[in-house]
């Protein structure tokens, strides 16, 4: 199953980052890759519960992390949903970045996720009737899991660890942001606000209006620390 508008052609472009089980293999046709649960992985799970950073699609009916709930619909044989990529970017040396999208499918109201314009899998829209015909908020950026262990601030870090001041190929960032209207068009959502709820912990910085490049971008991140909000 692909989107409406499928172009099969980015299918079988080079990417310039890689998922690692790549080099293994590849899935047969009907099946698509699933990380082998280990204990470091239960582990793991425990701890970004605990004190750490999680991505959540918010929905009508609870929220989903990557395939670890019931939700989203995957198409694709050859991504691995929280899979480790390479290369990686370098702290003040080679930087790498990777290109998503999520778009609605105007023909059966599906919401698309992409990895480099390549389809990956659904949520389909019976999930979100509270954003028909489309979506009335946006947001880019970080969020961390903050329980005040102890009651002090996490450790945690956001992005790099790295404040947005120190700038590219330091700091985390979002570039090229834009969105699809309600036309379908693609356009830049300048004049957007940037907000840092914890500022002397994590931060924000905008890139600014650039003529040669698409959309707005930002910088933003931080070390987190138990006594960052003092």
């Amino acid at each position: 199953m692909r989107p409406s508008n499928y172009d099969s052609k980015k299918e079988t472009s080079p990417k310039p980052i890689k998922q690692l089980w790549q080099k293994s293999g590849s899935c047969p046709e009907g099946t698509i890759p699933i990380l082998r649960t280990q204990k470091t992985d239960l582990l793991r799970k425990i701890s970004l519960e605990e004190n750490s950073v999680a991505p959540v699609l918010e929905s009508d009916h609870g929220g989903c992390y990557n395939l670890l709930c019931p939700g989203f619909i995957q198409t694709n044989k050859n991504i691995n949903m929280g899979g480790s990529i390479s290369p990686l970017s370098i702290y003040g040396s080679k930087q790498y970045a990777i290109e998503v999208t999520i778009h609605k499918d105007l023909e059966n109201d599906h919401w698309w996720f992409s990895y480099f314009e390549v389809p990956v899998g659904y949520w389909p829209g019976s999930l979100f009737s509270n954003m028909k015909p489309s979506a009335n908020l946006i947001q880019w950026g970080g969020q961390v899991l903050n329980r005040s262990p102890g009651g002090r601030h996490t450790n945690t870090q956001m992005g790099r660890g790295h404040f947005p001041e120190e700038g590219g190929g330091k700091a985390s960032s979002f570039d090229v942001c834009l969105y699809f209207n309600l036309q379908h068009d693609v356009v830049a959502p300048y004049n957007f606000p940037s907000v840092a709820a914890k500022p002397s912990c994590y931060g924000i910085s905008q890139l600014g209006v650039d003529k040669d490049r698409a959309g707005v971008g930002f910088f933003y991140g931080g070390p987190g620390g138990v006594d960052c909000d003092k």
